[in-house]
């Protein structure tokens, strides 16, 4: 059993994170009134308009465009948030490395000689760079619940994860992908609307022209109409 002192002493430590992670939302909050914040557990964050992250939503040095919501139980490591994109509930993004060839352990301890995960370390340098490399999440993308996407990779816009896939190389703009690993299942538009969505680069309009607009928003052709005539005004 621990002893009087150590459990006094993890007390206080609880306490302390408690109260710093109360500060921080307090804070967060008061910078960002337009936005929903309902996690405690944000690190080294910055939000954009109008987002929402949601209960039990862990962010670590994370970048948030507008519009975009991160769902309950999700966690984002080292991440970069496009605007108008759709986080589902228990997504992992943004994983650590380990060394797959030539080691013959994968376990931390062996290559690294600080890592969380272990209580231990066999060596006093760090022969493997288990740091997780940035995630980018472009613009207008909707990732399914329980989706596990590796640090380093690259979903392109307007594209679509379905629920439970496991992204192991980057998604091209406006592709549905699913499965373990995933795969391209089909586009959501022709490559000549694709294009032209692009090009739009809707996603950067000031809000009165989305709202002016919103009904083409659900009509791909109609929508592609507007732009044609937008973008060819001298």
């Amino acid at each position: 059993m621990k002893n009087p002192f150590t459990l006094l002493l993890e007390l206080l430590r609880g306490a302390i994170a408690t109260r710093q992670r109360s500060a921080t939302l307090a804070k967060l909050r008061a910078e960002n009134p337009d936005c929903v914040i309902r996690s405690t557990d944000i690190h080294d964050t910055q939000l954009g308009k109008s987002d929402a992250i949601l209960d039990r939503a862990i962010l670590r040095q994370v970048s948030m465009g507008n519009f975009s919501y991160v769902a309950c139980d999700s966690c984002l490591n080292n991440v970069e948030v496009g605007n108008f994109c759709s986080i589902g509930p228990h997504v992992q993004v943004g994983l650590a490395p380990h060394p797959t060839r030539d080691f013959v352990s994968i376990y931390p301890a062996f290559y690294s000689n600080k890592n969380p995960g272990c209580p231990i370390a066999f060596r006093e340098n760090k022969t493997f760079d288990d740091a997780v490399p940035k995630t980018i999440l472009a613009n207008d993308i909707w990732i399914g619940a329980n989706v596990i996407i590796p640090g380093g990779i690259t979903i392109g816009t307007g594209a679509i994860v379905a629920a439970g896939a496991v992204v192991v190389k980057d998604v091209p703009p406006y592709a549905v992908v699913g499965g373990n690993p995933a795969t391209i299942i089909r586009y959501r538009f022709s490559e000549g609307q694709i294009n032209a969505l692009l090009l739009s680069e809707w996603w950067n309009w000031p809000i009165e022209e989305i709202r002016q607009q919103v009904d083409d928003f659900s009509d791909i052709e109609k929508f592609q109409g507007y732009i044609s005539v937008k973008y060819s005004k001298p």
